[in-house]
């Protein structure tokens, strides 16, 4: 996937200009650089939701997931539902949140958990999901060490040979989920 940007700005501040941004089919590549650099506006312009640019994208993804930073689950219904409402499969979704440390919590509110926890069913539910692209935006946000090992060792096993693009500012990060790529926006 490629990425042409000729300009992208909000409003004044322009974010990129006559920047090109390539991405490895299959490879895991890192998008990294300051708060404020455009590493979130860059993962909506790859993954197609963000159209409002001059440029163009080649070899778009086709069927895209994406973690965004905000878990943006629904917090008055159970776990198990809020998976349910990306898959058919109550056995893989309870598999997974088994792989998660969080087996015994199908059944309690969005809202009971702790950030912890709510991050690993956002990150269950984007790997319930078949995808070409897995987009990451800050992934483990909010998880403590052993809780952020798990999640890299499942992302890499479940979405092996397949295109992952996450966002991070950890250099952990990049470790734990084996970045063959890095793109510096805004350094």
């Amino acid at each position: 996937m490629r990425a042409l940007i000729k300009k992208k700005s909000f409003g004044e501040k322009i974010i990129f200009q006559d920047a090109v941004f390539s991405v490895r089919e299959g490879s895991r590549t890192a998008v990294v650089g300051p708060s404020g650099a455009g590493k979130t506006t860059l993962m909506r312009i790859l993954s197609g939701l963000d159209h409002d640019y001059a440029g163009r994208i080649e070899g778009a993804p086709e069927h895209p997931v994406i973690l965004f930073q905000e878990d943006r689950l629904s917090e008055h219904i159970a776990v198990l539902p809020n998976l349910m409402a990306v898959t058919d499969s109550r056995s893989e979704a309870i598999s997974i949140l088994g792989e998660l440390s969080l087996s015994g919590e199908e059944h309690t509110p969005i809202k009971e958990l702790s950030g912890g926890m709510k991050r690993r069913v956002a990150i269950a539910r984007a790997l319930l999901v078949d995808t070409d692209c897995l987009f990451l935006d800050e992934p483990f946000r909010g998880l403590d060490d052993d809780a952020r090992r798990l999640a890299a060792s499942l992302i890499l096993r479940r979405e092996e040979g397949k295109t992952i693009v996450f966002i991070t500012h950890s250099e952990e990060d990049l470790s734990l989920l084996h970045a063959d790529d890095i793109i510096r926006v805004g350094c």
